[in-house]
């Protein structure tokens, strides 16, 4: 493969400049013949998405083949990109990877701005101002709603991530709003105190 002038954008994260995988694509179409093939693997136990992409490039005499291999793990955290598009995330970086080994946007290192952005962003911790207590106590209000179990399960993934007031605020009042009345507990036969029941019952024969 001949050698060609590689000229790109970069951004520059912490006093480096790194090259984003969208510029190292851009720079391919403009000066090879190419293609790109990805693959992938899931692991359920882990949650996590393996993903390998193959570049081709066609010189005048032959093929080049070059790969790369990312993986990325879904989030519970429904803030996060890794949420919904963990697969995404870890086909960009593949094929980011597989222009790399074909000495595209290398000049300060194989990883390309979008990884490098990833890996800096998985070591901030948001800052906690709900608090364990508080989630324990919407994961309380939870069970007394009128939610279908599996809905309960994904509401309790999402309960577990909160770490910011205004989502607690949001999260309390919907739960709030979706309580299981007493009445209603007893009709479904639903665990209730003896005492709960009898003050229920007063409470229907004083308004009847």
């Amino acid at each position: 493969m001949n050698s060609k002038p590689i000229i790109m954008q970069t951004v520059k994260i912490k006093g480096k400049d790194y090259v984003p995988v969208h510029e190292r694509i851009k720079w391919l179409n403009e000066n090879y013949e190419y293609n790109i093939e990805t693959d992938y693997q899931y692991f359920a136990e882990r949650r996590m998405w393996v993903v390998k992409a193959k570049l081709t490039i066609s010189g005048a005499d032959r093929d080049y083949i070059y790969t790369g291999h990312a993986q990325e793990i879904e989030s519970d955290n429904y803030r996060e990109v890794n949420h919904t598009s963990a697969l995404e995330n870890a086909e960009t970086s593949a094929v980011g990877r597989a222009c790399a080994m074909a000495n595209i946007g290398i000049d300060t290192g194989i990883a390309s701005a979008d990884e490098v952005e990833k890996a800096i962003n998985r070591t901030k911790e948001p800052i906690d101002e709900v608090g364990e207590e508080n989630r324990l106590y919407l994961l309380t209000l939870l069970e007394n709603t009128t939610y279908e179990e599996r809905q309960k399960e994904q509401l309790a993934i999402r309960i577990g991530a909160l770490v910011k007031n205004e989502d607690f605020q949001k999260a309390l009042l919907n739960l709030q709003a979706n309580q299981i009345e007493d009445k209603d507990r007893i009709a479904m036969g639903m665990n209730y105190s003896q005492s709960d029941i009898k003050k229920t019952l007063k409470r229907k024969e004083n308004v009847g």
